[in-house]
């Protein structure tokens, strides 16, 4: 129809010109006001994302549209010689069938009007894949669901006949040869900030979890006289005590959080011929409530002093006459939950130096939360009604990342992967709660990663900047292991009057992914934005031996990335360019609470193979045709969990670059965690050389120049800049 009403408009000026040239023979002053209809511009190609035997591409339209409305937008796929394969559609994207899985297209875009078709984009590459290796993007399980999954040891329990060993873990029973059905001492489930856990009695059963023998083990740990007090393994931060007011039963107390009311502890003896538990001294605990130093008195009134452990009707308690007391049975913890050799392949020493005070960042999470929740401008506010997994945030969050994609890829930009990636981190993020009462000021069963929401600000170019935005309070949900630490860092002066961090406190972040694809750097040194890096922080020198600017050394001298529990990683290398885990400064999982207290943070991969009590697990590769995504580098670069020995049908099972990462599937470009083996530090003698298990190396391969406010990526307050979502930015 627009044709023929041009043609006629056309054909109507013609005749009305020849019939004004017949009759006066003047030359007429008329033209006509209708532009030309010509082809339409070229539109600007964006992303193509794979699917099986077909493209997905996406565009944007073109500056001119030739003066007529463009009717269609058609996408043709080449390759090699072939006879182009073509899509047709009215809008962006343009989904290509009919193509070959494991070929490689060039896709252009053209537009067409009434006028006709205008000249093609410039071309993007895609390669179909089979459904069948297309990654579905897995997560972790959660602590809280590890710990569920069933459980039995390999071999049956074992008496350990020895005497009893600092910072050993046992299962202590009644029983001279234990059986599943045998009594073992329990902490009990319930939590209270006031009164502490139960100590309470259980058998394994046949279907025992994890759980089943976590919340069965006490570990031993030196006290004040040369004795032993008992340490709950699942929640550590509480110690057996006994209750002179009720009958002196023994109760797990909080001797090393902030705790309403405060308690103490019972040190005892264990003798390997009678195999009777006795109470020899009672510690009272006080803390300072502004500063949080804790102090431990002998209490000189304990009136049960040398008194035994009885155990009846399911109950523990201390009586003074030995013809009452049980013997107990000490048994072997059938989890190896202690420093694994590959984190402390120097079989640190152990130092003697007292712990560090905890500190206190979060006076309040449900105060911190609803401030936060209030901060979120409008446009995002609907991601943040509800903390931690809800079905109604989880449709907003859905809705505004499929905006977000379509308005970037009309802002000539794109996604640095498929809504479905950081869909699944995120869901995986909000999923983690607080299992083990080990965060001096945690609460088992809170949420650790409250609030994650998709943000789409522009800059004043209009280039639009999305990011994934975390709230999360930087810690694990599983017992954290600093007790076990060899060397930890130190809190202040380091020596033999220092203290060092053993104890670790609810963090305050407000995290920042950048989702845009900015690109990949070639080399370290192209991103300069990361001024203050170990290597300058170093002077390029270690041991008088100058350093190279590498994947190691030109790396944050903090925390690079984020991992799915809401902990976060620091580079492999520590701030005196040596690897953490030769300083015997890591915990089973890797991380450790650095120089001045606060959340732990994590150096190394603790992964075991056989164990399912880490950040990610054997059961977590189960039917998955890829490792599960366990992190994120703050350049945006997604990291996925390792290859395991044997994995070779995962998609992607090969080489990793000098990075750590690889691309492959149409994932994108990612990060693998890793082993390095046999690596030998610069400046340092052969003694260091050992095999690192690496999260990130620590260099940023994502160009974070282009990423606005790099630099104040992790705060405390959404009003620092508007790409956060606050509603001041």
């Amino acid at each position: 129809m627009q044709i023929l009403i041009s043609n006629f408009k056309l054909l109507l000026t013609i005749i009305i010109l020849g019939f004004s040239g017949c009759g006066g023979g003047g030359e007429s002053n008329n033209t006509s006001t209708d532009a030309v209809v010509t082809v339409p511009g070229v539109p600007t190609i964006g992303a193509a994302t794979a699917g099986s035997a077909q493209a997905s591409i996406a565009f944007t339209a073109p500056v001119s549209n030739g003066g007529a409305d463009i009717s269609a937008y058609i996408a043709s796929c080449i390759t090699g010689s072939s006879t182009a394969v073509t899509g047709t559609s009215a809008n962006s994207p343009i989904i290509v069938t009919g193509l070959t899985n494991s070929s490689l297209y060039a896709c252009s875009v053209k537009a067409t009007n009434s006028a006709g078709t205008g000249a093609a984009s410039s071309a993007v590459s895609v390669t179909p894949v089979a459904a069948s290796t297309v990654v579905t993007y897995s997560v972790p399980a959660p602590f809280v669901n590890a710990v569920a999954n069933a459980y039995t040891p390999a071999t049956a329990l074992a008496r350990d006949t020895s005497a009893m060993a600092t910072r050993t873990r046992y299962m202590i029973s009644d029983a001279v040869t234990a059986t599943i059905a045998s009594n073992y001492l329990t902490i009990g489930a319930d939590y209270s900030a006031s009164a502490g856990y139960t100590v309470g009695s259980e058998t394994i059963g046949s279907a025992s979890s994890y759980n089943t023998y976590l919340s069965k083990l006490v570990q031993a740990v030196a006290a004040a006289d040369g004795n032993f007090r008992l340490d709950s393994h699942l929640h550590p931060n509480n110690s057996i005590d006994t209750d002179a007011a009720d009958s002196f039963k023994l109760k797990f107390r909080n001797n090393f959080g902030k705790a309403t009311t405060t308690y103490g502890y019972v040190s005892f003896t264990y003798d390997t011929s009678t195999h009777l538990l006795q109470a020899k001294n009672r510690y009272t605990r006080a803390y300072n409530s502004t500063t949080f130093v804790s102090t431990y008195t002998r209490d000189t009134t304990f009136a049960a002093t040398d008194y035994y452990v009885n155990y009846s009707g399911g109950v523990y308690k201390l009586v003074a006459a030995i013809g009452s007391a049980t013997p107990l049975y000490l048994y072997s913890s059938p989890i190896s939950l202690g420093i694994p050799a590959f984190i402390d392949p120097m079989v640190t020493t152990f130092v003697t130096q007292g712990p560090a005070a905890f500190l206190n960042k979060v006076p309040s999470t449900t105060t911190l939360e609803q401030q936060i929740a209030s901060d979120v401008k409008a446009a995002y506010s609907d991601q943040v009604t509800a903390t931690g997994t809800n079905a109604a945030t989880k449709a907003k969050a859905d809705a505004r990342l499929a905006l977000i994609k379509t308005a970037v890829e009309g802002n000539n930009g794109a996604l640095r992967y498929a809504p479905a990636l950081y869909t699944a981190f995120r869901d995986g993020l909000l999923a983690n709660k607080l299992v083990s009462d080990s965060i001096s000021d945690g609460t088992p069963g809170q949420n650790l990663v409250p609030y994650v929401y998709f943000t789409n600000e522009a800059d004043n170019l209009g280039v639009y900047h999305p990011f994934m935005v975390v709230i999360n309070y930087g810690n694990q949900a599983s017992p954290n292991g600093l007790k076990d630490v060899p060397s930890p860092p130190c809190s202040g002066q380091c020596g033999p009057n220092g203290l060092v961090t053993r104890f670790s406190n609810l963090e305050r972040y407000i995290t920042m992914i950048p989702m845009r694809n900015y690109g990949l750097v070639t080399d370290v040194t192209q991103n300069t934005t990361l001024t203050t890096n170990l290597w300058s922080d170093a002077s390029g020198m270690v041991n008088g031996v100058t350093l190279e600017k590498n994947v190691y050394t030109y790396a944050d001298i903090a925390d690079n990335g984020l991992l799915i529990d809401g902990s976060v990683m620091f580079p492999v290398f520590n701030n005196t360019l040596v690897p953490s885990h030769l300083r015997g400064e890591l915990s089973a999982s890797g991380c450790h609470v650095g120089q001045g207290g606060g959340g732990p943070h994590c150096h190394a991969d603790g992964y075991q193979s056989g164990q399912g009590l880490g950040l990610y697990n054997d059961p977590d590769y189960a039917g998955k045709t890829h490792p599960p995504l366990i992190g994120f580098g703050y350049d945006g670069v997604a990291l996925f969990a390792q290859y395991r020995t044997g994995d070779t049908a995962l998609l992607g099972y090969g080489t990793l670059d000098a990075f750590g990462g690889h691309d492959h599937n149409s994932i994108g470009y990612h990060y693998h965690a890793h082993t390095v083996v046999d690596y030998q530090p610069i400046g340092l003698d052969a003694t260091y050389k050992s095999t690192m298990h690496v999260l990130m190396k620590g260099a940023y391969i994502g160009k974070i120049d282009e990423v606005p406010y790099f630099r104040s990526r992790t705060v405390n307050s959404l009003n620092t800049n508007k790409y956060m979502g606050g509603t001041v930015p």
